[in-house]
């Protein structure tokens, strides 16, 4: 449940992964610094964001967040914002019509108290992963890097994650069909850190 807030935590993390994982030390030895600032984002904003750049190359997600926030004002999404938009302006910015009618749902869900984040960041991992993939659009890896990302939590495991399979393919030598319990196998020995690792590996792909 503890957030990833200050470097202390990247400290403990490096001590304990280079310790239980010789291929994990392998890669922080080689690897650029890894420096987690606090996040100051709107937490809607993040999800927006992740919304976006489901299925699409990052130049694509980029191209189509700028425009979206360009038609909305502002450097941030916000739920007002976005529901004072109409439906057919969000898709012209390159948004699917379901990725339009995802960031509407969660901007009403906002707007009308239902989801509240104030609340909800206090909650553990599993209660703020199952209450997010309530909402269409938001699956596990959408909450899994929400939980990352936005909150900063020190030990998920976003297996759904496609870089991160191949890079964990890469550097423990698995076969590309390679089944889901044996990356959580050794995935298993980097808790509590899972999500430092997880950026490590992300970081040498």
């Amino acid at each position: 449940m503890n957030k990833i807030s200050l470097n202390p935590i990247l400290t403990s993390a490096r001590r304990h992964l280079r310790k239980v994982d010789p291929v994990m030390a392998k890669l922080i030895k080689h690897s650029s610094a890894i420096t987690l600032m606090p996040h100051n984002r709107p937490y809607y904003h993040s999800l927006v964001r992740t919304i976006i750049n489901q299925q699409l190359s990052v130049k694509a997600g980029q191209t189509i967040e700028k425009r979206l926030l360009d038609k909305t004002g502002g450097r941030y999404f916000k739920a007002e914002h976005i529901l004072n938009v109409k439906s057919k302006v969000l898709r012209e910015c390159g948004l699917s019509w379901n990725k339009v009618h995802y960031i509407q749902t969660l901007a009403q869900a906002i707007f009308d108290g239902e989801l509240n984040f104030r609340k909800l960041t206090k909650q553990d991992d599993e209660t703020i992963r199952n209450t997010l993939m309530q909402y269409p659009g938001i699956g596990q890896w959408s909450a899994d890097m929400f939980l990352i990302s936005a909150l900063r939590r020190p030990d998920i495991f976003p297996l759904g994650d496609l870089v991160l399979r191949k890079s964990i393919q890469h550097h423990y030598l698995l076969p590309k069909d390679a089944e889901h319990h044996q990356y959580t196998s050794i995935a298993r020995t980097w808790q509590p850190y899972r999500s430092i690792a997880s950026y490590y590996l992300w970081n040498t792909v």
